[in-house]
């Protein structure tokens, strides 16, 4: 949400930091999860449908369990 970013008038009026239950979602975590598979990827594109969608699976697995191990 680019309301922090826009005229200070506007943030008093509209920003959720001031609605009871409202909360803020990081959306650029999508952009920083993508950004790991620049490495692999002119490697993926000269694969077929079905090897790109393996290696793009075990290459995230492989993210998601260094991240829940603490790497």
């Amino acid at each position: 949400f680019h309301l922090s970013m826009h005229k200070l008038p506007c943030f008093a009026r509209f920003s959720l930091n001031f609605l009871q239950g409202a909360g803020q979602v990081d959306g650029e975590i999508l952009e920083t999860l993508w950004a790991s598979f620049n490495k692999i990827s002119p490697t993926a594109c000269s694969m077929s449908q079905y090897h790109q969608q393996e290696i793009l699976d075990d290459h995230m697995q492989d993210s998601n369990w260094k991240k829940l191990v603490g790497l």
